[in-house]
């Protein structure tokens, strides 16, 4: 019997490893999944600017506001990746609320922060919703 050349050993060798690379791939997140975890994120970084307001924390409040356009960003960029139907059905209810949020960090006190915060919420559960029942997140 003879021992196979080295050309072939590697081929084999490289051929595994492309297998062990597309099993491995499998693991990251869906389109869908992105967007789903992202909404949360809105949701959750909305939730602690609500909790610091009503605290009538404004420093805490205030710092907030920079999670809050950051979980928005993301959420933006993750309705991206998604397909055409999907996207032109949610990224117009997502981009009518880019005002509010930019306005957050000019707020000069707590009473127009936890207005402007008020309104976010509820823009934030309706987007939260759609996109829950639309991708039919967890």
């Amino acid at each position: 019997m003879t021992r196979p050349s080295r050309p072939r050993r590697w081929r084999g060798l490289a051929a595994t490893l492309v297998v062990i690379g597309a099993v491995s791939c499998s693991d990251d997140p869906t389109a869908e999944e992105r967007v789903c975890d992202a909404r949360t994120e809105l949701r959750e970084a909305v939730d602690d600017v609500v909790t610091d307001v009503q605290a009538a924390n404004f420093g805490e409040a205030s710092d907030g506001t920079a999670a809050v356009s950051e979980a928005y960003n993301e959420l933006v960029v993750a309705l991206d990746d998604l397909g055409q139907e999907q996207r032109q059905a949610l990224a117009p209810h997502v981009e009518g609320l880019a005002a509010d949020i930019e306005a957050l960090p000019d707020a000069q006190g707590l009473d127009e922060l936890g207005s402007s915060i008020d309104v976010i919420l509820s823009e934030v559960q309706q987007i939260y919703d759609e996109i829950t029942e639309a991708l039919q997140c967890e």
